[in-house]
């Protein structure tokens, strides 16, 4: 009994014991369990995390390319406008330069046809109608910066502008004639081998060619270039028949004058024609006309030049340029007129977005200014005469200065020395045409300050190398050259020697081109001390020659030289010691903000 009640005692405390260590085990494989279920938790949630990461990641790297793919859209619409831009110089280049021998061949066939006694008189009315035509330069600059100017306004508020600028286009010319009419006894006077009727019939033929150069303005303004080149060529292949019928049945120089009047006034009428869609109250209708379609044209505000005619005059410089992050420029700031794109409410800078502009009190309403095809507003357009007035004056100096000599000469040379001075002025000038196509294409680079003392200095060798090699062929030519361009009458033995003093002529032209380029770069630059040095290189030529030197052709000539010589060399030394701004003092230009000009308008000479 005993023994058997021990074994019980002892079974029990077994149970009782495998009982605990059951419950440790349990409890330790718990505790693994929820080890395990930890270690999973930390696990995934790492997992998780980096998942998110990733997420981040790729976000991060889906953000750099939409940057990237929105860097190389930038990157290939300022390719496209720089190949717009390009095509769109490359054809008004092309076109003007094509305009140019035509209008060259108009003086060549009158000089040859009408001898040195004929082109006497004719070669002084040309240097005048020279001079009468920088209001018409100036009204093409400045119809090309408003229209540019007002890239962004409603198409009811340009056709409004375009019509008021066709008008007064037309107003600018009648004043121009009226001027003439009224001058013309005292320019007869002034100079005694041209008459009072050919001065009044020249008046005549510039309104005609004023009018002309205001559609020229407006295809320019509006990036119409292909109308712009067809235009030019219209007008200059017509003079150039006109010229050459009237060389043919040796007509006096007043009838030429009055002839050619027919010529820029059918230019003109066909501008008309083909620039109506403009004026339509609605607005164009594009057709693809241009190389560089206002889209293409419009990341740019009017900003420094433009020179009237061309890009290689400065003039027209200071209109037509845009600067990025800037206003309009020179011309532009010096308006007071306010735009159909400040009507609108806004003005587009290159590289920018519109910038909202208080609007004037006498700004179109708000209907107009949203474009209702019902409204027709009135766009500003006071101050007009003012701004082509101070356009004219900055294309003045320099074209005055190429045609001085001729008109001192005309003061005190007769017959047919005086025919042969004249014919003299055109181996001038083109030897200050030949390099035009330098400054052309230096100006954009001058404008771009980390680029402007580089373009410069190679703009000035290319330049001056030209003038050399003119000067050396007209030196060395002499006589044989002389028979060749214009006749054997001008070679004749007797009289003033045209083929001794040729290279004379071709010097005072190669040294006005580095003035030239000198005035252009001061545009670039803001800068109007150069346009001062001009007008003392005018008021020295007028003393020396007025004062002594113009008993003979050789005498003036020399004096044009050397005058010519001390501007050049003084137009030079102010551009090559100017301080070439910071990229920081001013915003750069870009390739596609340039604005095409045209070239000089060598059938004006």
């Amino acid at each position: 009994m005993l023994r058997r009640a021990k074994d019980e005692r002892r079974r029990v405390q077994d149970e009782r014991l495998g009982g605990q260590e059951d419950e440790r085990g349990e409890g330790q494989k718990d505790g693994e369990v929820r080890q395990d279920g930890g270690e999973q938790q930390d696990g995934g949630e790492q997992q998780d995390g980096g998942v998110r990461q990733d997420e981040r990641r790729g976000l991060r790297q889906n953000g750099g390319v939409r940057q990237d793919g929105g860097r190389r859209r930038d990157e290939r619409r300022r390719t496209e406008g720089v190949g717009r831009t390009a095509s769109a110089g490359l054809l008004v280049a092309v076109g003007t330069g094509v305009g140019n021998v035509l209008a060259y061949g108009f003086n060549l066939v009158l000089s040859r046809g009408l001898g040195p006694g004929g082109y006497a008189e004719l070669g002084t009315l040309l240097s005048v109608f020279l001079i009468g035509s920088v209001p018409g330069m100036a009204v093409q600059a400045v119809n090309a910066r408003r229209l540019a100017v007002a890239v962004d306004a409603p198409p009811p508020v340009r056709g409004a502008l375009v019509r008021a600028l066709r008008r007064r286009g037309l107003l600018v010319g009648a004043g121009v004639a009226a001027v003439f009419a009224v001058l013309s006894p005292a320019v007869a006077a002034l100079l005694p081998s041209v008459t009072v009727g050919g001065v009044a019939w020249t008046g005549v033929s510039l309104a005609a060619n004023t009018v002309f150069a205001s559609y020229l303005g407006i295809a320019q303004g509006t990036s119409r270039f292909v109308t712009m080149t067809m235009l030019y060529l219209a007008a200059h292949s017509t003079r150039l028949a006109i010229g050459a019928a009237a060389a043919s049945a040796l007509v006096a120089p007043t009838t030429v004058m009055a002839a050619q009047t027919a010529a820029w006034a059918l230019a003109a009428v066909v501008g008309r024609i083909l620039l109506r869609e403009e004026a339509r109250p609605g607005g164009p209708a594009r057709d693809g006309d241009s190389a560089g379609s206002p889209a293409a044209t419009a990341g740019s505000t009017a900003g420094p030049v433009a020179a009237a005619s061309s890009a290689a005059t400065p003039a027209m410089a200071a209109g037509q340029i845009r600067t990025t992050g800037s206003t309009a420029g020179p011309v532009a700031a010096a308006s007071s007129t306010t735009s159909p794109a400040m009507a609108a409410g806004q003005i587009r800078t290159a590289g920018s977005t519109a910038r909202p502009v208080a609007a004037p009190s006498s700004a179109a309403s708000p209907a107009s200014t949203a474009g209702s095809p019902t409204t027709r507003p009135a766009p500003e357009t006071s101050g007009y005469l003012t701004e082509v007035l101070r356009a004219a004056g900055g294309l003045g100096g320099i074209l005055l200065l190429t045609v001085l000599d001729t008109l001192l000469a005309s003061r005190y040379l007769v017959g047919e020395d005086l025919g042969r001075y004249n014919t003299g002025g055109l181996i001038a000038r083109a030897a200050f045409f030949a390099p035009s196509f330098v400054a052309m294409l230096a100006y954009p680079r001058l404008a771009r300050p980390e680029e402007r003392r580089r373009a410069l200095t190679v703009s000035l060798a290319l330049t001056g190398g030209i003038g050399v090699f003119g000067v050396a062929l007209a030196g060395f030519g002499g006589d044989p050259l002389i028979k060749v361009a214009f006749g054997a009458e001008y070679a004749a033995a007797g009289g003033f020697d045209l083929g001794a003093h040729g290279w004379l002529f071709a010097s005072v032209g190669a040294l006005l081109a580095l003035v030239n380029l000198a005035l252009l770069d001061g545009v670039a630059r803001r800068s109007h001390v150069v346009s001062a040095v001009v007008l003392g290189g005018i008021g020295l030529e007028t003393g020396v020659v007025v004062g002594f030197a113009h008993s003979s052709p050789g005498q003036i000539v020399t004096a044009a030289a050397v005058s010519a010589l001390a501007t050049a060399t003084a137009s030079v030394a102010v551009c090559l010691s100017a301080r070439t701004a910071t990229v920081a003092d001013e915003p750069a230009v870009p390739a596609e903000a340039i604005r095409i000009t045209t070239a000089p308008d060598a059938a004006r000479l």
